[in-house]
């Protein structure tokens, strides 16, 4: 019996990736951490932090995420707000 404030919700990994999907939530933070650089790849880890429903979630990445440099692309922007060029 849920009372008068309702039944509290009971979260699975389903339901939090439907709160992400239809966007349910009130904050969202997202942040990638490097950590590391090893020959052309690049050592990542992601996270979120979201509220929903006056409860915080924490999404984090379990293993490190592995990345080809070649995948990204590099700019030059200098000391200003123009790309001065694209570095190979």
């Amino acid at each position: 019996m849920g009372g008068f404030l309702g039944e509290k919700e009971m979260l699975s990994r389903e339901r939090v990736k439907e709160i992400l999907r239809n966007k349910e939530y009130s904050f969202l933070e997202e942040k990638v951490s490097l950590l590391g650089i090893e020959g052309d790849e690049i050592i990542l880890k992601i996270s979120f932090l979201l509220e929903y429903r006056k409860r915080m979630i924490s999404i984090e990445e379990k293993e490190r995420i592995i990345v080809s440099f070649g995948d990204f692309k590099v700019e030059d922007w200098g000391d200003g707000v123009r790309k001065i060029a694209d570095v190979e």
